[in-house]
């Protein structure tokens, strides 16, 4: 492209008078404009000396926080330095961290931003990449303070970090590290109509936040307009901290297939990045992203949904289809399984988990590529997406690519791994632990080549001694002070975490290796008594709980599993046995008394099953089930007033409760109210059709005031 000319213009001989005046009112436009930049220029340059921060680098358009915890607090040293600390409240979901307040002329300041596996899950930050990283460099280049800081938070996505980043960026760092992706979908949120806005629309929005004059015109608007009103018409407002699905529902119950949503969250993640690198680049600081990594082969998808509109018909060929497969899979006939699985497919092409068992076959036939995108079509089609998606590492690329941020690209460190030793680059147990966290080795590897990336951006300037023999020490070092027990916890947690998910048989392997690492403990038994319960079999879960308590006699929560186990089994001695052990553990164990008040009335003893309901319900006065079990009490003594009293105030506290209504409706029928009786008998099968009890007594209270008005005179 010519530069622009900058002579002035004179008049030529051919040249238009009309010519001359587009010239001369061209001339007007452009020094119009060139006033109003340098005006708005120099309102910036005032703003920004008044220490005005633009919006961008503080505030999420497109989600709200309730409040803002510091991660890091000022501390004080026992030699006077002061130094910012990891808050205490946060140590539940970050690692505890310590670096100066004042950086040292010799240092070199490293934070690492992201969510588990930034923190190190199922380790901590010890073997954690940024602990690697912090080993390799002060090998490498000894003469350098470096200050690698691990931020990571448990359960954390991209608007967290980027959040966390806002704090972060006034610690005077060097260079962000960011691993992010993999909790995106993990926090219930909407976005209303923003981000359904043109992509032009939210580019020129994140450009305008950018500026100071944009930020304090917002400011004055929302002086005059409530901003939570405001945000909530917008943005989603979210908790301080995580508060994530997972923690309220027994697997992934709440998961539901959601196109559209998920397109906004793909669409938000990116902006996150960019915001991110904004943050860093205001803060003088540089930025490195890290492409994450998924278990792909040794994870099934968390939860599967068919896709909508298909008959009962079309449902049942797909399942006889599917199940044919499974059946061929398991007898080694992979070809046959194939073809099986790929006729369901032609039919409903969005269930998660018949694409993973697609990918199992063709790993099982060394058609390795292929298998791999299968796997990939099982993580994208999952209903709870707990991993990152097939079209998220492209995302991180692309922004890269726009902004020249360095990437590190752990998906293809992991397939060169995996290519030299094992054949093939589908991902599995070999270096992940679970669907997204690797063993020590994957840590080590994205630590290495973390440094790598900075001996090439030229931060780092290795010694003449650094090469395989050092590298091999530090290796050795860290891997040596790795807590055998801490390791054996890490296993015993995601154990937990299968078994929550309905992964049961990795649960199993989990909790055997873990007894493996550390040898016979109460909780590795538990865990497997825990396990053999979800799968049906309660001898061995028996088996296990006896185990455990020969272990550890002290532990509550196994005396309750044994006690239900006895219960359901019909041994009330052996349960009744278990629950007062527990109370003996914990005097407060809420749940121990109910369930030995219900055994204790069944033996006809109404005083002391009287004495541990009251217990339960003094420990924990909203706990329903034992308030329902205490009216039941009542009513088995024909103290009809008061179970009354009791029933009405419940069920004033839960009106939807239908086996408060069958309750009420018994204690009316036993009073000879029939009307009443047979009103909540209707409202319980109401609210419960399949409630046979509720249904007999409708029916026993209708034939009994039949009888009562035909007895009539």
């Amino acid at each position: 492209m010519k530069p622009f000319n900058r002579k002035r213009n004179v008049y030529q001989p051919g040249s238009s008078t009309a010519t001359g005046r587009w010239l001369s009112a061209g001339r007007q436009v452009f020094f119009a404009l060139l006033v109003i930049i340098v005006f708005f220029l120099g309102l910036e340059l005032v703003l920004k000396a008044f220490g005005v921060r633009p919006m961008l680098l503080t505030e999420d358009p497109l989600v709200g926080f309730a409040g803002n915890i510091p991660l890091f607090v000022e501390k004080r040293r026992s030699d006077g330095t002061l130094v910012f600390r990891t808050a205490k409240n946060k140590l539940a979901l970050f690692n505890p961290q310590e670096f100066p307040k004042v950086k040292a002329s010799n240092s070199y300041r490293i934070f690492c931003m992201g969510g588990s596996t930034t923190f190190g899950r199922p380790y901590n930050d010890d073997v954690s990449f940024c602990g690697w990283l912090r080993a390799f460099l002060n090998a490498a280049e000894p003469a350098v303070q470096w200050e690698v800081i691990n931020a990571g938070g448990v359960s954390y996505a991209s608007y967290r970090v980027a959040r966390l980043m806002e704090e972060v960026a006034k610690y005077q760092p060097d260079l962000f590290i960011v691993y992010s992706g993999q909790n995106e979908f993990l926090e219930q949120r909407s976005y209303g109509r923003l981000v359904d806005l043109p992509e032009w629309v939210l580019q020129a929005n994140a450009v305008l936040s950018g500026t100071r004059i944009y930020t304090v015109m917002n400011e004055l608007i929302d002086m005059t307009r409530s901003r939570l009103r405001q945000k909530s018409n917008g943005t989603d407002m979210l908790a301080d901290e995580v508060n994530d699905i997972l923690t309220h529902t027994a697997g992934p119950t709440t998961y539901h297939r959601d196109d559209e949503l998920k397109q906004q969250v793909l669409r938000h993640y990116r902006f996150n990045l960019e915001r991110m690198v904004k943050i860093a680049r205001a803060a003088d600081a540089d930025i490195l992203f890290v492409i994450p990594a998924v278990n792909l082969k040794d994870m099934s998808p968390f939860k599967s949904e068919h896709m909508e509109g298909l008959s009962d018909e079309t449902l049942n060929n797909w399942e006889k289809l599917y199940q044919q497969g499974i059946t061929h899979y398991k007898d080694g006939r992979f070809s046959e399984a194939l073809d099986n699985y790929r006729q369901a497919m032609a039919i409903d092409d969005r269930y998660a988990e018949l694409h993973y068992r697609i990918g199992q076959t063709l790993f099982s036939l060394h058609r390795y590529d292929e298998a791999e995108q299968a796997f990939w079509r099982a993580v994208d089609e999952d209903i709870a997406p707990l991993r990152m998606l097939s079209t998220m590492p492209d995302l991180i690329t692309d922004v890269a690519n726009r902004y020249h941020v360095p990437l590190v690209n752990y998906q293809q460190i992991l397939r060169g791994t995996y290519l030299r030793e094992y054949g093939h680059a589908v991902f599995g147990k070999e270096y992940f632990l679970d669907h997204v966290h690797t063993n020590i080795e994957g840590y080590r590897l994205l630590g290495l080549a973390l440094l790598d990336q900075l001996i090439e951006q030229r931060v780092v300037s290795p010694t003449p001694t650094w090469g395989e023999q050092t590298i091999a020490e530090v290796t050795d070092r860290v891997k040596a002070g790795v807590d055998r027990a801490a390791n054996g916890e890490a296993l015993l947690n995601l154990g937990k975490v299968f078994d929550w998910a309905g992964k049961f048989d990795e649960a199993r392997v989990l909790a055997f290796r873990q007894l493996e690492l550390l040898g016979p403990n109460a909780s590795g038994y538990r865990l497997l008594g825990n396990n053999a319960v979800k799968r049906g079999n309660d001898n061995e879960a028996i088996d296990y709980y006896l185990k455990s308590i020969a272990v550890d006699p002290d532990v509550a929560p196994v005396r309750r599993s044994l006690g239900d186990v006895f219960s359901r089994q019909g041994n009330p001695a052996g349960a009744l046995e278990q629950y007062q052990e527990a109370l003996r553990i914990d005097p407060g164990d809420y749940y121990s008394h109910d369930r030995a008040g219900v055994l204790l009335a069944k033996t006809g003893d109404y005083e002391a099953a009287d004495y541990h309901f009251r217990r339960a319900l003094h420990s924990r006065p909203k706990y329903e089930p034992a308030a329902i079990d205490y009216v039941i009490l009542l009513v088995g003594q024909k103290k009809y007033d008061e179970a009354l009293v009791r029933g009405r105030e419940l069920l004033r506290l839960n009106p939807d409760s239908y086996r408060l209504h069958n309750i009420l409706g018994a204690i009316f029928a036993k009073r000879g109210d029939m009307d009443q009786a047979i009103e909540h008998f209707s409202d319980a099968v109401r609210l419960n059709p399949d409630y046979e009890d509720a249904r007999r007594n409708l029916e026993e209270a209708k034939t009994m005031r039949d009888r009562i008005g035909l007895s009539d005179p």
